[in-house]
């Protein structure tokens, strides 16, 4: 189960700014982050950058936001997609610069947008599904306290390799009794 922890930096969400463009092509660029990302596999530029945050501006199915710190410097993008208010469910995304990894940033990111997914989206379920080869967000993902759900066997192509999609979901009377 996923317990507060401290943190040395004070982390706040806010929606993506224009500015951001030039913050997000280092996930490109950078291989231990894009060797993880899906939507690197597709040819990626400032312009497309661009256009997905000013989608992210009106887009009603899906909520992008910027992890920043208290000097509104761009960490990371964390996002809650193709939320469904019928079946009170929505995928959960993160991805941080690199210069920020080990600094329990993600962990209160993930705090946030689970507390806004849960109480002001009311959804139930928020899940996510990785790439068996990200470690990394593996364990992440586990000691923060979502749950397995399951396995798609060679489900992605990636890299010139098949890989497995690996499912998770955190529920919100899970998240209550976390909170508590």
């Amino acid at each position: 189960m996923r317990k507060e922890e401290e943190n040395n930096m004070n982390i706040f969400l806010r929606p993506l700014d224009l500015s951001d463009a030039q913050f997000m092509s280092e996930f490109i660029e950078d291989e231990d982050i894009s060797k993880n990302l899906l939507f690197t596999r597709y040819p990626s530029s400032n312009e497309n950058m661009i256009t997905f945050i000013k989608s992210s501006w009106e887009d009603k199915n899906n909520v992008h936001y910027a992890i920043t710190n208290e000097n509104r410097e761009y960490i990371g993008t964390i996002s809650l997609k193709n939320i469904s208010y019928i079946d009170q469910n929505a995928e959960y995304a993160i991805v941080t610069r690199k210069k920020y990894w080990g600094q329990r940033i993600a962990l209160e990111a993930t705090n946030k947008i689970l507390l806004y997914g849960f109480f002001t989206l009311n959804l139930n379920k928020i899940y996510l599904n990785v790439l068996s080869s990200n470690l990394r967000a593996i364990k992440f993902y586990e000691k923060y306290g979502f749950s397995k759900e399951g396995v798609f066997k060679n489900h992605i192509y990636h890299l010139g390799n098949y890989v497995d999609m690996i499912w998770y979901a955190f529920f919100k009377n899970d998240f209550n009794s976390a909170k508590e």
